[in-house]
């Protein structure tokens, strides 16, 4: 009889040989989204992945569908990266998805979210990191593609508005993969030079694809590090990139861009010609009225009759010299008022005076003496008269007969 192998056994020889196929066990896999079903319970999303002419079935585990950044739904063009196995219980093959993005649009967006997270953590975007631009440009920096509308629509907008600016070009490839590198590239040089007063970074429109490379980490690092004030330029109006967000300015078009970098130098002109006719109005005005002043003043009897003043000026000062000489006549008699009141109260109360009334200072040994208990009899003592002294002895004493 001849030998035969199982369904179970066949399916796994097919698992197996699908296994071991080195492009079969981590591929990335491009197809639409249908039958997508996400069971609540396992966690586990089922779907089919389909193009035009083909199906394949899909599965994606809890543990890699937790961290899909977006909601699958049928419809949605998606890419995957996976491995191919067989289910052995059921015999079909399938892919066992481990990671998905949304193609096109989608996963760029995603792409740049990620980015944007990334760099704004870093400070990048900061608005205190942003430098005021220079009132006066004399010269300017463009770091874009050589062949770019942005490029002729800059230097025609500078040329209007300021035909004597320099303008330093820096070539550079505004989309591909090489894009990145060389805008970033073209900013440091320029900053290495130091030769330019304000550069502008920039392109024409496009799609978002076309303008990733002003999403790109390179560029808006180099953006970041520049000590020479930028002005972005990307796209549209409506477009907007990381490149915006970390530049000092943004402009909604090159356009834009070129009309903030470079003054209008026939408007400064007028300008300046009006403030220049105002100001010599200004000076004619003050000086009319100064030289009216100084007729006026030149009018005066002052200048024609200078007797006059110096006969009126000399009447005031011996108006202010009698009534000096009057005030100090006065406080001298009030003054010596004042001193024979003060001698006379001190002639009140001189010593001299006492005795010239008939007392007498009695003293022994220089000492006053104001008590008889000061002195016994028999000793001696000076009288002091109003005129003259004595020395007497004591004879006796006796007590204050005055004291009860």
């Amino acid at each position: 009889m001849q030998e035969f192998i199982t369904v179970s056994e066949l399916n796994n020889y097919i698992g197996g040989l699908l296994e071991g196929d080195l492009f079969l066990s981590n591929f990335w896999l491009k197809g639409e989204l249908s039958g997508f079903k996400l069971y609540q319970q396992s966690g586990h999303m089922y779907f089919n992945l389909k193009d035009t002419d083909s199906l394949i079935s899909c599965v994606m585990f809890k543990s890699r569908a937790r961290g899909l950044a977006f909601k699958p739904e049928d419809g949605m063009e998606v890419l995957l990266r996976g491995t191919v196995s067989v289910f052995a219980r059921q015999g079909k093959y399938q892919v066992y998805a481990e990671e998905m993005l949304p193609f096109g649009a989608g996963g760029l967006y995603l792409q740049l979210e990620k980015t944007k997270a990334k760099l704004q953590a870093l400070g990048y975007f900061d608005p205190e990191h942003k430098q005021p631009l220079p009132r006066m440009v004399n010269r300017l920096g463009i770091v874009t593609s050589q062949d770019g509308a942005a490029l002729r629509d800059i230097l025609k907008v500078v040329r209007q508005r300021h035909a004597l600016i320099d303008v330093v070009l820096v070539h550079s490839s505004v989309q591909g993969l090489e894009a990145p590198q060389e805008l970033a590239r073209g900013i440091e040089l320029l900053n290495q030079q130091d030769s330019v007063d304000l550069i502008i970074v920039g392109r024409g429109g496009g799609s978002l694809e076309d303008l990733m490379a002003f999403n790109s980490e390179e560029v808006v690092r180099a953006i970041y590090q520049s000590h020479i004030p930028i002005i972005s330029a990307v796209g549209h109006e409506v477009d907007y990139t990381l490149a915006d967000l970390a530049a000092d300015i943004r402009a909604a078009t090159p356009t834009h861009a070129a009309q903030i970098a470079v003054p209008d130098v026939e408007g400064i002109l007028n300008a300046l010609a009006i403030y220049q006719q105002r100001m010599q109005r200004a000076i004619e005005k003050k000086l009319g009225y100064n030289s009216e002043r100084l007729d006026r003043i030149m009018m005066r009897k002052i200048w024609s009759q200078p007797g006059i003043m110096i006969e009126s000026r000399q009447k005031q000062v011996e108006v202010l010299e009698k009534g000096l000489r009057l005030a100090m006549s006065s406080g001298m008699q009030v003054r010596g008022q004042r001193l024979a009141l003060a001698v006379t109260a001190l002639d009140k109360l001189s010593p001299l005076k006492v005795l010239s009334r008939g007392y007498a200072i009695a003293s022994k040994d220089g000492t006053v003496i104001h008590s008889s208990e000061q002195v016994e009899p028999g000793d001696q003592i000076d009288v002091t008269l109003y005129e003259g002294r004595l020395k007497v002895r004591v004879e006796s004493k006796e007590g204050n007969p005055w004291k009860a």
